[in-house]
């Protein structure tokens, strides 16, 4: 009889999974169709480089510098083989779902055991969070297995501190940041840690090792798209102008994030006062000038870095108050108040597993601990930074699917013990009936002593 691949088997089901809710679900029961959404508009974007019309959210607008390109790239990769098809987009989508199960598995084998591998994936070939996203056009599906690989990467660099797998984690970091802004200052946040802890995590070493061969990875990623934004701007835009602007609609929620209100408003109105601030200090109320060259987005971003920083110094004990309410809020918060109450109820229990992990293994294996110390490194940056400046479980949930590399540990442990009760017991019935005890498991060979005392 052919026994189960069961990592195969995983990858596979995280790809049913995700189909099903794509094109059953979504498309069929809730007729919904992702490209009539309103959604970051990169497909847009996408759609318009396939058209002829250049790197533009608007045709009649001027080159954009407000999304990266990653997101786009791969959706107008799929768009050249097959066409202007979201169909075609939520398959692919689907795939990189099974990929970033790939990379986990891999990650947890290498780190702890072939179980605990098992078990990470596992559990992302079902989060919701990604099974949803992967029916929706968002960047997230493409950062999740970057995030990932990214993840992966740094903790072999930190375990064999080879300049190979140190290029690769600065590549990866590269197009991270090329996807999502949110890893743009992790390297300095790794440095400064593992340097404060170098006695107590001395793998540090081996990232510091690679962190030149790392720099030039990143360089030889983002270089181009650099270049390509002083080209249009004739400004040093490393990624994009959209960084201060979520963060001050980050700070607009998080003002509201006890009242449990329906936070779609509230972001969009932020948006909306943003915009009309831009407008009244640049342009005196002339909308048609605010799209006049590819430079007013650098002008627009410098008028919500201005509102960000006058925010902060209004009340900067109430900005730090509602940063560190923030910490567990990004687990779960939401735009939408009904959804809030589900994500809630799924992802509270992910965050004590992952803290619950989190101490088991550092009980376990100082040292394999200490290589899985930059993966760790990696969730609460994304915790600290999303707590501050936009606290949204959308964007803390390739976090959430990395601290599965910890969470897993629990579930291990408490399946363990399930298994182990039942074993005693059936280990006495096989006794019982001729020596069955023997063939048993540590625990039933003691079982099987403690009955021969008993009868004797």
């Amino acid at each position: 009889m052919r026994t189960v691949n069961l990592p195969h088997a995983i990858l596979l089901a995280a790809v049913i999974v995700r189909l099903i809710f794509s094109l059953g679900v979504t498309r069929g029961i809730q007729n919904i169709a992702p490209e009539t959404e309103v959604t970051d508009g990169y497909h847009r974007i996408a759609e318009n480089l396939l058209s002829g019309h250049g790197y533009r959210e608007v045709p009649e607008h001027p080159p954009t510098l407000k999304r990266p390109p990653a997101y786009v790239i791969f959706l107008y990769l799929v768009f050249k083989v097959a066409g202007v098809n979201y169909v075609a987009v939520q398959i692919a989508q689907a795939l990189l779902g099974a990929l970033s199960c790939w990379i986990l598995y891999r990650l947890a084998r290498s780190l702890h055991s072939e179980e605990l591998g098992l078990v990470a994936a596992g559990m992302f070939a079902v989060y919701p969070s990604a099974v949803e996203y992967s029916a929706r056009l968002y960047a997230e599906n493409l950062y999740f297995p970057v995030f990932l690989g990214l993840a992966y990467f740094l903790c072999r660099a930190a375990r064999e501190g080879s300049w190979r797998q140190g290029l690769a984690a600065g590549a990866l970091w590269g197009v991270s940041i090329l996807t999502r802004g949110t890893l743009l200052l992790l390297p300095i946040f790794l440095a400064v840690v593992l340097l404060l802890m170098r006695r107590r995590v001395p793998v540090g070493r081996g990232l510091l090792r690679c962190s030149a061969v790392a720099a030039l990875g990143a360089i030889l990623v983002v270089g181009p798209w650099t270049i390509r934004n002083y080209t249009v701007a004739r400004e040093i835009i490393p990624v994009s102008t959209w960084g201060w602007a979520p963060f001050y609609h980050g700070i607009q929620v998080s003002k509201r994030m006890l009242a449990w209100d329906d936070l779609r408003k509230v972001d969009k109105e932020a948006e909306e006062r943003r915009h009309e601030i831009v407008v009244q200090r640049l342009y005196a109320g002339d909308r048609a000038k605010a799209w006049e060259s590819p430079a007013e987005y650098v002008r627009h971003e410098r008028v919500a870095r201005d509102l960000v920083l006058e925010e902060i110094r209004s009340d900067p004990l109430g900005y730090l108050a509602r940063g560190v309410a923030g910490v567990p809020f990004a687990w779960f918060q939401t735009l939408g108040p009904a959804k809030r109450v589900v994500s809630l109820i799924l992802h509270i229990p992910l965050m004590v597993l992952f803290v619950l992990g989190v101490r088991r293994w550092r009980r376990q294996s100082a040292e394999g601990f200490a290589f899985a110390a930059p993966a760790l490194l990696m969730i609460l940056f994304v915790n600290l930074f999303q707590a501050f400046v936009f606290p949204f479980v959308r964007y803390m949930s390739p976090a959430v699917g990395l601290s599965f590399l910890f969470s897993g540990l629990p579930l291990m442990a408490w399946a363990r013990r399930v298994g182990e009760a039942k074993r005693p017991h059936s280990g006495l019935q096989r006794g019982a009936h001729g020596g069955g005890a023997a063939r048993s498991g540590p625990r039933g060979r003691s079982g099987g002593r403690e009955g021969s005392r008993r009868r004797r």
